[in-house]
């Protein structure tokens, strides 16, 4: 089809369907536990590169200092730095450190669309899935370790099963 038509289908563009990652549920629910599980592979790769010496001490403190002073990570500011909204922050040593931690970590590259109204952050947390390759079946066997209350995962688990 690509020969018949280069000007409507461009070759690299074309999916096909053993290619086409599976959808993850958008139900608020379900994406309320994604993103816990998002979160804690960013913590396990995260502190797996730092036990590497991948990420020097001195980065991990000037990261965690920068995107998480309140003990949650937070990548809004980092992002904002990083398309040039925020000039002032080019010499700020902890946002450099997060840039050198994110180009450790594969995130460096992460692209932002200006054109879509999905905030930037979800545009990060996206493409963090595709870099790591998230999957659900890897979420339910990791529940145990996010949450740590049995009647909670309880809970949990009947919720993904709602939702599949």
């Amino acid at each position: 089809m690509a020969e018949l038509a280069p000007e409507i289908v461009k070759k690299e563009n074309l999916i096909f369907p053993h290619e086409i990652s599976p959808s993850i549920s958008s139900e608020p629910h379900f994406q309320r536990v994604w993103q816990h599980y998002r979160e804690h592979m960013f913590r396990l790769r995260f502190a797996q590169l730092a036990e590497q010496g991948e990420i020097s001490e001195a980065d991990v403190s000037a990261f965690n200092r920068f995107t998480g002073p309140t003990g949650q990570n937070s990548f809004s500011i980092y992002i904002m730095g990083r398309l040039g909204l925020l000039e002032h922050m080019a010499a700020d040593e902890g946002f450099q450190a997060t840039m050198r931690v994110m180009d450790t970590m594969g995130l460096g590259a992460v692209d932002f669309n200006h054109t879509t109204a999905m905030p930037t952050e979800e545009q990060f947390w996206q493409q963090f899935d595709g870099v790591y390759e998230l999957t659900e079946a890897e979420m339910k066997r990791e529940l145990p370790n996010i949450v740590t209350d049995p009647s909670n995962l309880a809970k949990v688990n009947a919720l993904l099963e709602g939702h599949t």
